[in-house]
C-alpha cells in the first residue's frame, strides 16, 4: 500500500478525532475528559507492547527521564487545547494548531542549531497572515481589534502556549527516536501520559471521582476519541517509516482543514468560508516549512 493512503487516512482519521472531541467537550469537564482520554489511549496501547523493545532503558535512564518531560510537556499542552476545545469554535482551534512547524522549527534553529531558511520564514509568515485573517471579521475589525483579540483572549492564550509546549516536545521525539523505534517509544509515551493525567486530576480537580464521573457521563464518546487517536498516530508512524516526514506532515495537517470545514458545519459555527481560507493559507506555509 502506498504511502500516502496512510498519510490520507491519518489526516481524517485525526479530524475525526477532533470532531468527536468537540462534541464530547460541549458538555464534559476539560480535565475529566483528558484524564479518561489519556488512560483509554494507555490501555489500547497495550497492543504495541508487543513490538516494543525496552531494552535501552536499562543502560539509558537518562532517555527514560527525557521521554517522561516529554509526555510531561504533552500533558499539558493537551489540556490547554481541551479547554480551548470546549470553548472556543472548533474552526477558530483546528486552523491555529498549524503553527506546530513553525515553532518546531523556529526550536531547532534556536536549541539543535538547525538552520532556519528563507523559505521556512516565508512560510512563518504565511502562517502569520493566516491567523490574522482566521480572526478577523470578514474586514469589520481593523487591524488593532484582530491584534487585541489575540492579545486579550484567554483560549487564544493556551493555544499558543500549547503550540510551544507541543514544540519543545517535538524536539524531545526527534532526539529520543534516534535511540529507541518509533513504537516503543508510542507506548512509553502513552504511560506517562496517564499517569501525569491521574496525578493532575487529584492535584487539580476532583480525583479518582472525576475519573469515574467521566466514564459514565461521556465514557463512550470518549473511548471513540481514543481509538482515533491510537489509529492516526499508528498510521502516521506507518507513513513517516515509508517515506519522508517532509511528505507525511503537510498530508497529516489536512485533517485540521476537514475538522474546520466538517465540524464548523456539524456545530453550526459562523463564517465557515472565510475559516477554510484561513487554513488553506496556513497549509500553505505548514508546506513551505517542512519541504
Amino acid at each position: 500500500m502506498e504511502w500516502y493512503i496512510f498519510a490520507f487516512a491519518c489526516a481524517f482519521i485525526a479530524s475525526l478525532a477532533a470532531i468527536t472531541e468537540k462534541r464530547t467537550l460541549i458538555k464534559e469537564h476539560a480535565m475529566e475528559f483528558s484524564t479518561v482520554l489519556a488512560i483509554f489511549n494507555c490501555l489500547l496501547s497495550i497492543p504495541l507492547l508487543v513490538f516494543a523493545d525496552f531494552s535501552i532503558f536499562y543502560s539509558s535512564i537518562d532517555l527514560l527521564v527525557l521521554i517522561y518531560c516529554a509526555s510531561l510537556l504533552g500533558s499539558v499542552a493537551f489540556l490547554l487545547i481541551a479547554k480551548s476545545m470546549r470553548h472556543m469554535d472548533i474552526s477558530i482551534v483546528s486552523p491555529l494548531l498549524n503553527f506546530n512547524p513553525a515553532v518546531v522549527a523556529v526550536l531547532a534553529f534556536v536549541l539543535l542549531g538547525e538552520k532556519l531558511t528563507l523559505i521556512q520564514i516565508m512560510g512563518i509568515v504565511i502562517l502569520m497572515a493566516g491567523a490574522y485573517l482566521l480572526e478577523s471579521n470578514n474586514g469589520k475589525n481593523n487591524f488593532a481589534k484582530t491584534i487585541k483579540e489575540f492579545t486579550t483572549s484567554k483560549y487564544i492564550h493556551y493555544i499558543i502556549i500549547s503550540v510551544f509546549l507541543y514544540g519543545l516536545s517535538s524536539i524531545i521525539d526527534k532526539y529520543s527516536l534516534g535511540f529507541i523505534t518509533p513504537v516503543t517509544y508510542l507506548a512509553t509515551l502513552q504511560f506517562f501520559i496517564a499517569i501525569n493525567f491521574i496525578i493532575m486530576i487529584h492535584l487539580f480537580h476532583n480525583g479518582i471521582y472525576g475519573i469515574k464521573n467521566g466514564i459514565m457521563k461521556a465514557g463512550k464518546w470518549i473511548f471513540i476519541v481514543a481509538v482515533f487517536t491510537v489509529s492516526y498516530r499508528l498510521l502516521q508512524l506507518q507513513a513517516v517509516s515509508m517515506v519522508y516526514v517532509s511528505l507525511v506532515i503537510p498530508i497529516k495537517k489536512l485533517g485540521t482543514l476537514f475538522s474546520t470545514i466538517i465540524g464548523g458545519e456539524i456545530f453550526h459555527e459562523k463564517d465557515i468560508l472565510k475559516k477554510a481560507i484561513a487554513c488553506l493559507v496556513m497549509l500553505l506555509g505548514v508546506y513551505l516549512i517542512v519541504i
